[in-house]
This record gives C-alpha cells, sequence and structure tokens, in this order.
C-alpha cells in the first residue's frame, strides 16, 4: 500500500472540510506521509487512483471526494513536508490539475451513440448532478495546488474549461464560493507569461476551437456556418425530418460534454461591445441553437444568454447583416409555449426570458421610420409582442394563474416601452 493510499484510507472518515483544518486531522495524517515528497513524487503516486476513479463507467462520488480530501491534506495540511524542485515542479503541477480536474468534470464517457433521447438527458443530469457535489473541494484543490509553485503555470485547455464550468452559480450548485474561486483562477491562467490574453482565450480557444465543433451538427438553418444571415433557409419538413435529431452526436454540447453551456454563458459575460462587434459571427450559431432547443432547462438558459449578448450587440451591426430578423424568428414561437401543450411550470420558466429578450430586441429597432413614429419598427415590433404574445396568450391560457400573472407583468413592460403609442389598444377588451 502506498503513502497516498494510506492517507486515502485516513480521508474517508472525514465528514467535513472543517474537521480537516484540526490539530487532530493534521498529526494523523501526517503519520502516514513521507517527511518530504516533491510535486513530481505527488502527481506519480496519484496518477493511477486519481484517473482510475474518474474513468469509471459509474462515477463514485465517495471515492472521489476522498481522494480529494487526500490531496488537500498534502498540499494545504501538510504543505511544509513539500521539497520544491524547479526542473520538475511545473510539469507535475499541471499533470496533477488534469488529474484533480477529471474528477469533477461534467463529460459523459462512455458511447452513447444508441441511446434514446430520454436516456441521454437523465445521464447527462446525473453526471451534472455527480460532478457538482465534489465541485467546491474539486477547485479548492487547484487553487492549493496553484499556491505550491512559486512561478505561475499555465495549465491544459480541459482544466480551463472545466473551471469554465462552475464560473456561475447555477452550475457551481449554487455555491457562491467555488463561483469566485473558479473565477479567479481563470483570470489568474491570463497573466501567467507567454499565456494567452482573456481576449485571446475566449476567442480562439473557446469560441474557436472548443464551442464550434460541438455545436456544428445542430446550428439552425436560418444562419450559415460562418454565423451570418443564410439567404435561403431549409426547414425540417423539406429535408423529410419531422422532429430533431436528438442524439449524443448531433447534440454533443448537451448530452455528452455539459460545460459547453456554462462557457457559452461566460463568453457572453466577459465579452465587451468592442469584442463582440469584431467577433460577433463567432457566437450567432451557438446563441440560436441554444435559444432553439427543445428542453425548457436549455432553452430558457439560451434565451438568458442570447439577453445578455444582445444588451452588447451593436444596433447598426444588428440590422445591417439581417440578423434582427433571424433573432425575432428564433424567439418569438416561444411565446406559443402554453399549457395544455407545454406545462405551467416549464411555460413560465420560457415565457420571463422569452420576453426579456424580445424586449431587448424592440428597444434596438429604430424608433423612426420611413413612415414617421407611429409605424416605425420599434413599435410595429411591440405591437407584435403584445397582439401575437400577450394577448395571444391570455386567450389560448386564460385559465392559468401564473401564466396570466406573467403576461400581465410583460403587458406593463411593453406598454411603457411604448409610451403615448399605446393608446391604439385601449380598445382591446379583455373578459
Amino acid at each position: 500500500m502506498s503513502w497516498f493510499e494510506q492517507i486515502t484510507a485516513k480521508a474517508a472518515q472525514i465528514q467535513s472540510l472543517e474537521e480537516l483544518e484540526t490539530a487532530e486531522a493534521r498529526d494523523k495524517f501526517a503519520q502516514g506521509l513521507p517527511q518530504s515528497f516533491t510535486l513530481r513524487e505527488l502527481a506519480d503516486v496519484t496518477r493511477e487512483p486519481l484517473n482510475l476513479t474518474s474513468s469509471a463507467k459509474s462515477r463514485d462520488v465517495r471515492t472521489a471526494r476522498t481522494q480529494l480530501l487526500s490531496v488537500l491534506t498534502c498540499l494545504r495540511r501538510c504543505g511544509d513536508r513539500i521539497t520544491p524542485e524547479l526542473s520538475t515542479d511545473h510539469d507535475a503541477v499541471k499533470e496533477l490539475a488534469l488529474n484533480i480536474a477529471k474528477l469533477i468534470t461534467p463529460v459523459v464517457t462512455q458511447d452513447q451513440s444508441e441511446v434514446s433521447s430520454q436516456d441521454l438527458l437523465q445521464t447527462s443530469r446525473t453526471v451534472v448532478e455527480q460532478c457538482q457535489t465534489n465541485a467546491g473541494l474539486g477547485i479548492t484543490v487547484l487553487e492549493a495546488l496553484l499556491r505550491q509553485t512559486t512561478n505561475p503555470v499555465r495549465l491544459e485547455n480541459e482544466v480551463l474549461y472545466t473551471l469554465l464550468a462552475y464560473t456561475n452559480e447555477e452550475q457551481s450548485g449554487g455555491s457562491h464560493e467555488t463561483e469566485d474561486i473558479a473565477n479567479r483562477l481563470l483570470e489568474q491562467q491570463f497573466s501567467v507569461p507567454d499565456s494567452s490574453t482573456e481576449e485571446e482565450f475566449l476567442t480562439e480557444t473557446v469560441l474557436q476551437a472548443y464551442l464550434r465543433p460541438l455545436f456544428s451538427q445542430s446550428k439552425p438553418s436560418s444562419i450559415t456556418a460562418s454565423g451570418r444571415k443564410a439567404e435561403y433557409t431549409e426547414n425540417a419538413a423539406s429535408k423529410g425530418e419531422s422532429m430533431p435529431d436528438e442524439s449524443a452526436v448531433t447534440k454533443p454540447w448537451k448530452y455528452t460534454d455539459m460545460r459547453s453551456i456554462p462557457a457559452v454563458a461566460w463568453a457572453v459575460r466577459e465579452a465587451n461591445v468592442q469584442l463582440i462587434a469584431q467577433h460577433w459571427p463567432l457566437f450567432i450559431p451557438v446563441l440560436l441553437t441554444l435559444a432553439d432547443d427543445t428542453a425548457t432547462p436549455v432553452r430558457r438558459r439560451g434565451l438568458l444568454i442570447l439577453t445578455d449578448f444582445l444588451t452588447k450587440f451593436p444596433d447598426k451591426t444588428l440590422h445591417d447583416t439581417g440578423l434582427a430578423q433571424v433573432f425575432e424568428d428564433a424567439i418569438f414561437p416561444t411565446l406559443s409555449y402554453l399549457p395544455s401543450l407545454t406545462p405551467e411550470e416549464g411555460s413560465v420558466e420560457l415565457l420571463v426570458p422569452a420576453y426579456s429578450a424580445l424586449l431587448c430586441l424592440a428597444k434596438k429597432q429604430p424608433a423612426i421610420g420611413k413612415d414617421g413614429v407611429a409605424r416605425a419598427p420599434k413599435n410595429r415590433f411591440l405591437d407584435r409582442m403584445l397582439r401575437e404574445g400577450v394577448l395571444g396568450g391570455y386567450f389560448h391560457a386564460k385559465d392559468h394563474v401564473r401564466i396570466v400573472e406573467v403576461l400581465c407583468q410583460q403587458t406593463v413592460a411593453i406598454l411603457e416601452e411604448m409610451g403615448v403609442h399605446a393608446v391604439k389598444h385601449l380598445k382591446v377588451r379583455v373578459p
């Protein structure tokens, strides 16, 4: 039994991180550790157990937690025994970080080529939940590891993609601390000598090298592969398809690599107006794919991310490229996701971000048209939101109190944006 396996056996008895911080725990673990060891020796002794756990078909959450606690003990509680070795520390840290990250990486590793879409969805949710359980601990271990080096280390892209998965509260299991550490570690990477800048990492690494291949098989026909408006669109019926192809082959971002959606959210959040103005084609296919997805959680998240993107997208580019109409056509169908075809809870989850995205898009429409203000594109857009969205939704689902409440709230927002031009709708009678 190696000394790391002895430490792991003791770590299995630890119930919380607070317990690990006690002097009693430190003395207990210290008895099984060598008097001194290097980071290379730690990487070597942990390689096999960490890889066996991360590659197992069924993830053992408890085993992963125990191993992470053991590594954390070596780094933080017994860090004074680590002997610096400049010639090997750099590569050892990169290897250790990669093996640690694998334990919290929400990626399905087994073959899913012949699995039904329902089973695919369940599997992906299970993997995410399992990884979230140890995410906070795993991120903490990565932070402790990077503190052991005197010279900054540029981590592998796979580790950075895993950090991206936990840069927002929703994906990090509601932990602000995990979110903060993940964002801090990412930010530190951009200051490593000879490393990519944040803009280079965002555009070249995340959007082009990582996300583009994942979304290439499922982009909507309304845009080209380069992210521009398609002159000729081909619907599913003309291609002989009745339903979207829901498989791990066409949608690996949804069923295989669950780091992708948080990565999109991070890219949009971190991008400024100038970056989006220059690199907008890289964002469009991904954003429209998410906003058009059949799964309620994915569609909702896509609409939220799209709204964030639209606030930064230059108005002139939006209209010169014809993307204003593309976005309008992509978002409006969500307003018809109403009971009884859509469960009430799911409908509420979708309507709020859909109306928010449309209202953001409305504010970017020209306020003055060829025929004056009254028939300006902005007012025509708001009219459509009110007639086809709010009023159509009310008459279809007026027996559902929660839906009516959402529609009333959206009516207020639309009418406030219309201003005096809302008067023409006063003639509409709602029973």
